[in-house]
């Protein structure tokens, strides 16, 4: 009897063993090295400097009977301390023709229907000193890969909306979230459109709740691209309020062909609430442009330049600054 239990039970481990191995497995790896040469009147940021941005995913892909789609991801950051301790997205997505269930550490609603003018920049760069509250970006904001649950709809007509639900537990300063999303593309002659909103509100003590907006369009005529964005986004509420921020981008990208593109954006934001009583409010601007060359499939080399100002209004925890960062990255996708 027990050899008999026994071969049962290696018969169900084979079947079990069996059913796990028709998911499909990939490993993949985004690895960048850059070099900048920052030109800054602070002097803890003048200087040059060497950095890595490396991650490792691995995804697990699975077909149900009943049609359904599986897919796990852990994604890691393989800078963590030399080795793979930090985890960075951790996520069970659930998609069939309902559309999609995200359920753990990922990325909000607001960020898969979020845009910006760096979203045609590959390296968007930014530089505000220590103590600035300003946005850098007229993106959307508040996004974290916090525990979290996402339903985004299947596309209709171009048409496609998200919510999400973060919870932050049992802390005695709750900051739970919601956020939400839609898009709309459709084709026109020579190209597309698209336009984008979404908005996020974060709880908190009445001088910690935050909410954020944005929206934008995005055309694509052939090789070219344009987009103008606008973001809007507060900290705190009522009396406690200490940040009304408001942001305007725009930027293009041309694809010259042989791998080679171009690219240039413009933003500027100003925080009303950082005002002084020469009405000059917290505000930062910057310009950037672009070149960027693929070397090969999967390894490109690129040059960035940004040009930025930043005048601290009545924000006094940091200091007026302007000055210009230029930064050659090599990327490498696996």
């Amino acid at each position: 009897m027990r050899k008999i239990l026994l071969s049962s039970s290696a018969l169900v481990a084979a079947a079990s063993i069996s059913s796990y191995a028709l998911a499909d497995v990939s490993v993949t790896g985004a690895f960048e090295w850059r070099y900048s040469s920052i030109s800054s009147g602070v002097a803890a940021d003048d200087g040059t400097e060497f950095g890595t941005d490396n991650e490792v995913t691995i995804k697990f892909t699975n077909k149900t009977d009943t049609g359904l789609t599986l897919t796990g991801v852990y994604d890691f950051d393989a800078d963590g301390a030399g080795d793979f301790s930090g985890g960075d997205e951790s996520h069970l997505t659930i998609s069939g023709g309902f559309g999609s269930v995200s359920l753990g550490l990922n990325d909000a609603a607001n960020d898969s229907f979020g845009i910006g003018e760096h979203d045609l920049i590959d390296e968007d760069l930014s530089q505000t000193p220590t103590g600035a509250s300003i946005v850098t970006t007229a993106g959307e904001s508040g996004n974290s890969d916090a525990n979290k649950i996402t339903y985004i709809t299947p596309s209709m007509g171009g048409f496609k909306a998200g919510y999400s639900v973060m919870d932050s537990g049992t802390a005695t300063q709750s900051t739970d979230q919601t956020a939400m999303g839609a898009s709309y593309t459709m084709p026109i002659s020579g190209g597309s459109i698209m336009i984008r909103y979404n908005k996020q509100s974060t709880d908190g003590t009445a001088a910690g709740e935050t909410e954020a907006s944005n929206y934008g369009a995005k055309l694509v005529m052939g090789a070219a691209s344009v987009i103008i964005a606008h973001g809007e986004s507060t900290i705190g509420a009522g009396s406690s309020q200490t940040d009304d921020r408001e942001a305007n981008g725009i930027s293009v990208r041309y694809d010259l062909g042989g791998g080679l593109s171009i690219g240039a954006s413009t933003v500027t934001a100003e925080d009303d609430k950082d005002k002084t009583t020469a009405n000059i409010s917290e505000k930062y601007t910057a310009n950037i442009a672009e070149v960027s060359y693929t070397v090969a499939p999967g390894l490109k080399a690129k040059v960035t330049y940004l040009d930025y100002d930043y005048e601290n209004g009545n924000e006094t925890a940091a200091v007026d600054d302007s000055g210009s960062i230029t930064q050659l990255t090599i990327s490498a996708a696996f």
